[in-house]
């Protein structure tokens, strides 16, 4: 198996990364549009025109239909779509989900994405849906596991894809994911979190996510079944998942859908587009309502593709930036219930530590939320863990930062500050990170530039 993965920026748990997979390169985060073999609302083509270098198609879908079968076992999966990037392919998992069957095996589907060239391949896993009997998703988990080791096994198989399933249940995702972890795959997909997603469900997404990040291993990407909704991933990539693959551009250009910064939009609603991408700037609402159903389809999923081409860009440069977790906490403040799994996200923010730079240029913080962040919390505990005792110590209210300057008749190691943020900042950590980076709501702008940047790029 022919799989690199290498990480290049890191930040909370996201990271910037570059997957090849058999000469193929995909810079990471990223997003495979999902592309339909049968009726493509728009060509594969087209969508590497827009930015994007690799694309997930159903190898389920081809291999029923005989002239698609047919032409990719021939010249293969790259040259039936049109697309020589980089060709993820699907079992069969979401027909199962959805209509309870499939007609093919697990053997069948793993061998036949070897046959057609995929670069990477998905096991013939089980999703159970969500809140399921716990007897049921044990059930079901088995077969999962099964099916894992079976394809691993096989002598023709292409780069795996081996899904983490559970549904609900923290425990049972932890123990998939360390089962899968002892097997090779190339990604490490967390599955059946769908439904998840279309009820909103951001606290339950980030507790089946991290219950499963924990436990796989950091040498190999993570992909987040389904998830394709501008609100949702800066979220998922703060929690450490490195690919997406999603329909949604198509399907809610299909329904008039059109994302934006605000949210999912109805074209009958817009007065405007909230946007500069190509699309946008060539039509106004007027023009795109008067399209005829297809040619309407295509805009606004062109449209669609753009703004999340825009969310991913923008989520790798805050990688970069230092500055994800602040990306995460803006879009997520656009809906309640995203809001609700950031907060969940901060709640558990000790077991993004690990993942986590230990210095930044700086250091945002609004409320309680911020609190949680992993940065602060690593700070807490290296206070408590290394440093040494802090009782004798004159304890003031900080009010200004740099602390120590603002009581000069003692020397910093007699003093000890109380922070609202970091808890207790000894005075001779009064200009050290995280203490003096803090930009805080206080209304005071002075000092400002120099608090933020003082430390040089973060590393």
């Amino acid at each position: 198996m022919n799989v690199a993965f290498e990480v290049k920026d890191r930040d909370v748990a996201g990271r910037l990364g570059r997957l090849e997979v058999n000469g193929r390169r995909l810079k990471t985060p990223a997003l495979l549009p999902v592309v339909n073999p049968n009726k493509p609302t728009l060509k594969p083509r087209e969508i590497s025109k827009l930015g994007f270098d690799g694309v997930i198609t159903n190898a389920y879908i081809i291999r029923k239909h005989e002239h698609l079968r047919e032409q990719a076992l021939e010249e293969g999966v790259h040259e039936l779509l049109g697309f020589d990037g980089f060709v993820m392919t699907d079992s069969g998992s979401f027909q199962l989900a959805e209509y309870g069957d499939v007609e093919v095996s697990n053997e069948e589907i793993v061998r036949f994405q070897a046959k057609i060239g995929s670069d990477v391949g998905t096991i013939l896993d089980v999703p159970t849906p969500p809140d399921a009997p716990r007897s049921r998703v044990e059930r079901d988990l088995e077969t999962t596991l099964k099916r894992a080791r079976e394809a691993v096994e096989l002598d023709e198989h292409p780069p795996l894809a081996l899904t983490v399933q559970g549904s609900t249940y923290e425990d049972l995702r932890r123990l998939c994911a360390e089962k899968l972890a002892e097997l090779p795959a190339a990604v490490y997909p967390v599955g059946g979190v769908v439904p998840l997603l279309e009820e909103y469900r951001f606290v339950d997404v980030v507790r089946v996510v991290l219950a499963a990040k924990s436990s796989l291993p950091p040498h190999r990407p993570v992909h987040l079944f389904g998830c394709g909704h501008p609100l949702a991933i800066p979220l998922a990539v703060a929690m450490g998942c490195d690919l997406f693959d999603s329909a949604s551009y198509a399907i809610y250009a299909r329904s008039d859908r059109y994302m934006s910064v605000l949210g999912t939009l109805k074209l009958e609603e817009l007065e405007t587009f909230p946007c500069s991408c190509p699309v946008c700037t060539r039509h106004d609402p007027d023009d795109v309502r008067e399209m005829g159903p297809r040619e309407r389809t295509r805009v606004l999923a062109t449209h669609n593709l753009y703004e999340l081409r825009r969310v991913i860009e923008t989520t790798r440069q805050a990688i970069v930036s230092g500055e994800l977790w602040e990306l995460a906490e803006s879009v997520c403040r656009v809906h309640p219930r995203a809001w609700a799994g950031m907060a969940e996200l901060a709640r558990r923010g000790g077991e993004l530590e690990r993942w986590c730079p230990a210095v930044k240029r700086s250091v945002f913080v609004c409320d309680e939320v911020s609190k949680g962040r992993p940065e602060l919390r690593l700070y807490r505990r290296r206070l408590r863990d290394r440093f040494g005792e802090l009782s004798g110590r004159k304890v003031v209210k900080g009010i200004s930062r740099p602390y120590a300057e603002i009581v000069e008749w003692l020397e910093p190691w007699e003093l000890a500050f109380a922070d609202e943020w970091l808890g207790v900042v000894p005075g001779e950590l009064s200009w050290s990170y995280p203490c003096h980076c803090l930009v805080e709501p206080s209304g005071d702008d002075e000092g400002e530039d120099r608090r933020r940047g003082e430390e040089g790029r973060r590393r």
